[in-house]
């Protein structure tokens, strides 16, 4: 499996399952553009993409789990003045 490396800014934490069941959807920010990605990971670097894998990260302790929006290119340019 190769290791991989993308920019992001936190949004929130669940610490767990139950965490998931009680605040999602409640918590999920507003998208602040039309394609943004957000990305569901655990303390292992799994991602998170049904509820069954909020079960097994129950399961195998991988919480928490962290929700990142993605850094596209065209954010990342504005905000260095390109």
């Amino acid at each position: 499996m190769e290791t991989i490396q993308v920019n992001g800014e936190l949004l929130f934490e669940l610490e767990s399952k139950q965490a998931w069941v009680n605040r999602v959807p409640r918590i999920l920010p507003d998208k602040i553009r039309g394609g943004e990605t957000w990305i569901w990971v655990d303390k292992n670097g799994n991602v998170f993409e049904c509820g069954a894998d909020f079960m097994d990260a129950e399961k195998a302790e991988t919480y928490p789990c962290k929700v990142y929006r993605l850094q596209n290119i065209a954010g990342w340019a504005k905000k260095n003045g390109l």
